[in-house]
C-alpha cells in the first residue's frame, strides 16, 4: 500500500499555509463526505481525515516533513566519484597479523573508556530523571474558581472579566491550532466552534462556571439515567458526566462539584471532531486533564 503524502492528498504544496491547507481541506471534505452522495467511497474521507490530522498539526506536520525530506547530492560531487575511489584501493602487499590479545595496549584502553562512558550515562540519566517535574511541579492554569495542569501543546484563554457572576465563561481549551478571534471566552457570546469545523481528532473545550439556579444533576453522588454517571471523581470530588456520540462528532459534559455545590457548580463541555476511535483518544486526554483539577476555596 502506497505511503499516504498528506500534502498530495488535500492538494497543497509544502509551503502552504496552515490556513490554505485548512481551506483545502474544508472543500475536500465537502466534496468528498458520504454524506455529500457524490459516490466517493469512504477511503477517500479517511485519507483526507489522516492527511488533515499530520498537516493541522505543527509538530506532526514537522515530523513528517523531517521523515520525508530528499537530500539532493551536492552540485559540486562528480557523479559515481565514491563509487570509483571504493574501487580505486589496492589491499595491502603484506597481510598484518593482529597483536595477541594479552600483549595490545588498546584492551585496557578500550576497557577504561567503556567503563567511564558508562559512568557518564549513569549520571546523565539520574539527571535526567532528577530534573523531570512532577505532576505537582507542572505549570498549572488558575482561575478564581480552580486550577489544573497547563497541557503544554493546547491553546487555554481565560474567560473575559466582564462576565455576569452567576454565569461565566472561565477557561477555553483547544487542542488544536486556532486564530485567537475564534476563541469562546464570554458566556453572552455564542461559541463558533461546532463540531463540523472541528478537525477529526481535536476538541473544544469550555469550562463555565455557574452560581444561580439548581444544577442539572443536583446530586451527582448516584448513578443516573440516559448516560448521566456519577463514577467520577474530579477535584476529590463527585462528577456526574454524560457522552453522547454522532457519526463524525461527539458531545462530552462533565458537572463538577466544587466546594459550595448545590449553590455553585463548573460544567465542562467538550466538542469532539472525528468518528469513535479519534473520539476515544481525545476523551482520554481531556480526562487526564480533568483529573489534575483543583477546586479554589
Amino acid at each position: 500500500m502506497t505511503e499516504l503524502d498528506p500534502y498530495t492528498v488535500i492538494g497543497v504544496p509544502r509551503t502552504a499555509s496552515r490556513d490554505e491547507i485548512a481551506r483545502a481541506y474544508r472543500r475536500m471534505a465537502k466534496r468528498f463526505h458520504p454524506d455529500a452522495d457524490t459516490g466517493a467511497p469512504h477511503a477517500s474521507m479517511a485519507r483526507i481525515n489522516e492527511a488533515w490530522r499530520i498537516l493541522s498539526d505543527a509538530a506532526r506536520r514537522a515530523r513528517w516533513d523531517r521523515a520525508h525530506t530528499i537530500v539532493e547530492p551536492a552540485p559540486w560531487a562528480a557523479p559515481g566519484m565514491g563509487e570509483r575511489a571504493v574501487r580505486g584501493r589496492r589491499p595491502s602487499a603484506r597481510p598484518v597479523t593482529p597483536p595477541e590479545t594479552r600483549d595490545s595496549g588498546w584492551l585496557a584502553v578500550v576497557v577504561v573508556g567503556a567503563a567511564t562512558l558508562l559512568t557518564v550515562v549513569v549520571v546523565v540519566g539520574i539527571g535526567l530523571v532528577a530534573a523531570t517535574p512532577s505532576v505537582g511541579e507542572q505549570p498549572r492554569f488558575t482561575t478564581d474558581a480552580m486550577s489544573f495542569v497547563d497541557p503544554g501543546d493546547w491553546v487555554i484563554a481565560a474567560g473575559v472579566t466582564d462576565q455576569p457572576a452567576d454565569h461565566r465563561v472561565l477557561a477555553h481549551v483547544v487542542t488544536f491550532a486556532i486564530e485567537p478571534l475564534s476563541l469562546c471566552t464570554s458566556f453572552e457570546e455564542p461559541c463558533e466552534l461546532t463540531a463540523d469545523v472541528i478537525p477529526p481528532g481535536e476538541a473544544s473545550i469550555v469550562m463555565t462556571a455557574w452560581e444561580s439556579g439548581p444544577p442539572p444533576v443536583p446530586d451527582p453522588i448516584q448513578r443516573r439515567a440516559y448516560g448521566l454517571d456519577a463514577q467520577r471523581i474530579i477535584g476529590d470530588e463527585p462528577a456526574a458526566f454524560r457522552l453522547r456520540r454522532f457519526t463524525d462528532s461527539a458531545i462530552a459534559w462533565w458537572q463538577l462539584s466544587p466546594p459550595g455545590f448545590p449553590d455553585r457548580w463548573i460544567e465542562v463541555e467538550a466538542t469532539i471532531g472525528g468518528q469513535v476511535i479519534e473520539q476515544d483518544a481525545v476523551m482520554r486526554a481531556i480526562e487526564r486533564l480533568l483529573a489534575t483539577v483543583q477546586f479554589s476555596p
